[in-house]
């Protein structure tokens, strides 16, 4: 049973005992005014007039102050009114009337004091309520697992970890509800839900509606966010969202939408150009005949997390996980386990780019309020942590309900209704601690040109790993805009191509492994046409130490190389190659002679007819660069294919 389901179990069920005081009890007052008054606020209770009834136990008790049942009543009075500290002083008055009358009014006292973020009061009610040895034992499981709550917070509080959240206030915040949905890798732009009273129906029932918005960073300062265009999404309900981290996909949830599978779906909608193309439902394996939201991707675009209130789960609503097939669908997803998911509710997951952080909201752990911020990181086995409060003050006794971190892992925004607020839910800025931030990773950003007319290009970018050999990223640049965005961890060597037909094979390297690349990359990538005469340097072919012996880290470009004869079977290449100035001519010269014929042998095992391929080697004759220092020297030992 979920605690808060369980909490409001034993309201309900001290109230249904303090209606029948006077049935099943010999009312502690001798006073007949009070007593009248007393019952009349009794009924008043059970028709929910709250204020009737709070101003007629204030009548009973200016005739009998001492009358225990209507301070306890009067305690249930304004704890239905939100009077969170009337409510603790009547109940205070009702224990210090007679301590054993009703041992539950301490528990009531203790959760009251939580909820305000009174935890030492809140723990000692707990452990005075406990000393009643033969109260009902859920009550006293839950209070054991309160007090635990209660003596979490109360540390927390006294040991912050960072500076309180700031407010976005001014142009992103409103008296409306924002939700942080996602900000891009440059902290250029900001994207999130507001939700907004709609409209008020004759019988007093609110409808409101969440639309997302985006707005800009311009010299620090976020502008005034503008609607994110979504035409076919007139008068459909939709929330929970999230972006790819190249901000081209957008995963969001979608109630009650026609042809879905139950009452909220998941959906995806991919942006061609500045259009978001109409969504596709993300299919039965994913979605079921009941609540499924929230969803978060990793930034190789392969595994969704979401939360979800389908069977299987440990309670309300979990977070599960959905790896997508070769086909391009949905696995049917999996459960994080228990050391994430509780009795409670779990959402809004966010997995960092380092694919193995993960942030989400809880309501059943050890937390300062009601939702609190959570983080677990999986391990080399793939086994995730047990999760950690992320602490105070990024939480606090009000709800946070969901984070986005960005790229560097350095800077967090949050969902809370925290007080101080604008209204409701607003978005809260805060510096990561070190403790809980995610592992640092770098990325590379582009816009893919025609070199000479400078048209944007759709192309093929591929990102290997040149350690395992295997293709770690795979995209197509935005045919309209030419962007595109990838991750790059550190510890891996990576190579990087851009392919495209009729236009030369752009190599680049990215070597985190080394000290070589150590920030992020963005700039323009210039495609060349194929035409005679023109070259590209193979930046991922690799060679031991004075050998013309390929290595196996340079199979994956070579066989870029072979896609583009195959793509082409009109053109022929030269295949030149160079050194650096160390050695004698003679003995450079034949060493870029061997290293040039390794190439050419592999292209023509690989199918590549003799025919259209030629070698040469120039030794240390044509340098690119400066021999004096090892970069220089590094880009001078160099193959490079001329078209012919």
């Amino acid at each position: 049973m979920k605690t808060g389901l369980a909490i409001f179990l034993i309201f309900t069920f001290c109230l249904m005992q303090t209606e029948d005081y006077a049935q099943n009890f010999r009312i502690s007052s001798k006073n007949k005014k009070a007593v009248k008054y007393y019952k009349a606020a009794e009924n008043a209770f059970r028709q929910r007039d709250y204020r009737q009834a709070e101003e007629d136990l204030a009548k009973a008790i200016r005739k009998d102050k001492n009358m225990i049942e209507a301070w306890l009543l009067l305690g249930d009075v304004h704890t239905e009114l939100g009077g969170k500290e009337k409510a603790i002083s009547d109940f205070q008055e009702a224990v210090s009337i007679d301590s054993a009358f009703f041992p539950r009014a301490y528990f009531f006292i203790a959760n009251l004091s939580f909820e305000s973020g009174n935890y030492a009061t809140s723990a000692n009610y707990f452990r005075r309520y406990l000393a009643f040895k033969d109260e009902e034992s859920l009550t006293r499981a839950i209070a054991r697992q309160r007090l635990s709550n209660a003596v979490f917070a109360e540390n927390a509080v006294s040991h912050p970890v960072c500076k309180p959240p700031v407010n976005l206030d001014g142009e992103i915040n409103t008296e409306a509800e924002e939700y942080i949905n996602f900000v891009d890798a440059t902290i250029s732009s900001l994207t999130f839900t507001r939700k907004a009273k709609k409209q008020v129906s004759e019988q007093g029932q609110i409808y409101y509606s969440e639309n997302f918005y985006r707005s800009l960073n311009k010299s620090g300062a976020w502008q005034t966010p503008e609607p994110v265009v979504t035409a076919w999404a007139e008068g459909l309900d939709m929330g929970g969202m999230t972006l790819s981290i190249d901000g081209r996909k957008m995963f969001f949830t979608g109630c009650n939408w026609p042809g879905g599978f139950g009452s909220c779906d998941l959906y995806v909608s991919v942006r061609r150009g500045r259009t978001w193309q109409v969504p596709v439902n993300l299919g039965r394996n994913v979605n079921t005949s009941g609540w499924d939201s929230q969803p978060a991707v990793s930034s190789d675009g392969k595994r969704l997390f979401f939360a979800s209130k389908r069977k299987g789960g440990h309670g309300g609503s979990d977070i599960w996980m959905s790896v997508k097939l070769p086909d391009g669908k949905w696995s049917p997803p999996v459960n994080l386990g228990d050391s994430i998911n509780t009795p409670g509710n779990e959402m809004s997951p966010f997995l960092h780019a380092d694919g193995k952080t993960l942030y989400f909201s809880s309501t059943g752990n050890n937390s300062l309020g009601k939702a609190d911020l959570f983080i677990s990181r999986k391990d080399e086995t793939g086994r995730w942590s047990k999760a950690q409060n992320l602490g105070y003050p990024i939480n606090s006794r009000f709800d946070e309900i969901n984070i986005f971190i960005s790229l560097d892992g350095l800077t967090a925004w949050i969902s809370s209704n925290r007080e101080g607020g604008l209204g409701g839910f607003d978005i809260y800025r805060f510096e990561l601690p070190a403790a809980i931030r995610p592992g640092k990773v770098l990325f590379v950003k582009g816009i893919v040109k025609d070199k000479e007319t400078e048209k944007k290009l759709a192309a093929e970018v591929d990102l290997t790993n040149l350690l395992s050999g295997t293709l770690s990223d795979s995209t197509v640049s935005d045919a309209q805009t030419g962007e595109f965005l990838m991750v790059l961890h550190p510890g891996t060597n990576y190579a990087f191509n851009i392919s495209k037909t009729g236009y030369l094979l752009y190599s680049e390297n990215f070597n985190l492994n080394s000290t070589v690349v150590t920030q992020s990359v963005e700039k323009e990538f210039l495609l060349e046409r194929l035409k005679p005469g023109k070259r590209m340097v193979l930046n991922n072919i690799f060679f031991d130490f004075d050998r013309a012996t390929l290595k196996a880290a340079s199979f994956s470009e070579l066989n870029k190389v072979v896609q583009l004869l195959n793509a082409n079977p009109g053109i022929s290449i030269q295949i030149n190659g160079y050194t650096d100035n160390i050695g004698t001519d003679k003995y450079n010269f034949d060493l870029s002679l061997r290293r040039a014929k390794a190439v050419y042998d592999y292209l023509v095992v690989q199918g590549i007819s003799f025919n259209r391929l030629s070698y040469k080697g120039f030794g240390a004759s044509r340098p690119v660069a400066d021999n004096q220092t090892e970069k220089g020297r590094s880009q001078n030992r160099r193959t490079e294919i001329v078209i012919r």
